[in-house]
Parts: C-alpha cells; structure tokens; sequence
C-alpha cells in the first residue's frame, strides 16, 4: 500500500474520532448543564450527581406514560393486596381528562421534574399548607418531616409511630407518601396500581423512569395544578395517597 494512502487513511481516521470525540463532549455538556439547572434533590446538582444519575439508566425505563406495562398480578403480590384498591374519587369513576398536552419532563432518570406548565408561587404556597393542615388533622398517622428522598423538602410520611406496621408499598421509600417539588410544583406519590393507572391514562401523571425497578411502581407524579378545579383534584390525588398507605392503620380525616 503506497505510504500517501495509508497517511491519508490515518488522518480521515483520526479526524473522525476528533469530531465524535467533540460531539460527544458537547451533548454531554449541553445535557449536565440542563441537569444542574434543575437545583437541588436527592442528589447533587453537580457533576457527580450528574454521573450517578446516568448510572441508574441501568435500572430506569422509558415508558412512562404507559399505565401498566407489568404483569398486574406480581406487581399486586410486590405492592400488598390493597394495590388494586382504588382511594381516588369517585371510586371506580371516571376522571376527566387533562387538558392540553403533557408538559416537558427531561428525561432524566433523577431528578423527574416538569419544566413546561409549572405552579405558581401562590399555587405552591397553598399545596405545602394543604399537607401540613392534613398531617395536623391526621396527627398520629402522618407526620410532615424533611423528605427521604429529595433531600431538604418537606414530605407527607407515615409517622414514625407507625413504623412496625408501615405498609409493604412504602418499605422503598421509608415511610414517604407524597412531596412536592419547590421548583414547579409537582408532586411524587405513593399510588395504588388502579389508581396511578388511572392518573397516568388521563394524562394528569406519569410514573418515574424507576418504577417498577428501584422504586415501586405506584410511585407516579402528578403534574403540577395550574387552577382551582386542578388543585382541588391534587388534593384528592394526596387524599387518596394517604388513605392507601393508612388503609388498615385508621380512618384518614380529610381537610
């Protein structure tokens, strides 16, 4: 082979790993910037949260917006046999469905934020009341503490009193039932499989790309509200979370 030729294969080759090598390093940087820009959560907004993000794409789907892709019967047996309870009501009605299209969630495996159609300040203001009134009016089933799982953000948890008896759906998460998440206003939720079927169906929600792996898989987030008629469905969303994980603990008295 004349040597200009083997040259001139070597620097086409060479230059081609050059400007992958380059794309690569854009992409990557375009992605961990947006991934920072989402603040802080259960993992840090820097790179090595970034990097261990991606390494739970490993145990993350992409399907989230399809109800059920699991046999119902071994995710029943996973989540405990009120799983295929519904608590949302009207029971075993119909919800309307939500209207426009789904808003933007970056597709990263942590954190699951909307960054399209998010909550207002004053809206946000109202849903973090709203736990608290309902942890004080549920005092010695629920507690109002700093998340488990998204680091300093006041959750909806079991109460520690209640411990020994803490449901098999919330063994994953500690305890935890419902947050909020202070940049846009939605919520992640512990949800019966019947009821986070019918959240996500509707479009109000979606599962997390863990559920089903790392997490259970009633665990879904409901976009956040954006008027009266939305909030007033939230609550019933949160409602229907706490009565499914106090099921067979006590009777839970709405606010």
């Amino acid at each position: 082979m004349p040597a200009d030729l083997t040259m001139s294969t070597v620097q086409y080759a060479v230059a081609g790993a050059a400007i992958a090598s380059a794309t690569l390093a854009i992409v990557a940087y375009r992605d961990y910037s947006a991934y920072c820009a989402l603040g802080d959560h259960g993992l840090p907004a820097n790179f090595s949260g970034w990097c261990t993000q991606l390494k739970f794409t490993r145990n993350s789907r992409k399907d989230t917006t399809v109800p059920a892709p699991y046999d119902l019967a071994a995710a029943a047996a996973a989540a405990g046999p009120r799983s295929t309870e519904s608590f949302l009501l009207p029971a075993g009605g119909s919800l309307p469905p939500r209207d426009g299209a789904r808003p933007r969630i970056p597709g990263f495996t942590a954190p699951q934020r909307q960054v399209t159609d998010t909550a207002s300040p004053a809206m946000k203001a109202r849903m973090y009341a709203h736990l608290e009134a309902l942890t004080k009016a549920n005092a010695k089933l629920l507690q109002y503490e700093l998340s488990t799982l998204e680091g300093p953000v006041p959750a909806l948890q079991l109460h520690k009193d209640q411990a020994a008896a803490r449901p098999k759906h919330l063994h994953r998460t500690r305890g935890e039932l419902a947050h909020i998440h202070p940049p846009d206003g939605s919520t992640h939720l512990v949800l019966s499989l019947a009821d986070s079927r019918r959240i996500i169906e509707t479009g109000w929600g979606q599962r997390h790309r863990l559920s089903g792996t790392m997490l259970g898989w009633g665990y879904t987030l409901f976009y956040a509200p954006r008027n009266e008629d939305e909030f007033q469905l939230w609550k019933s969303v949160v409602a229907a979370a706490a009565k499914y994980a106090c099921a067979d603990l006590g009777q839970v008295q709405l606010v």
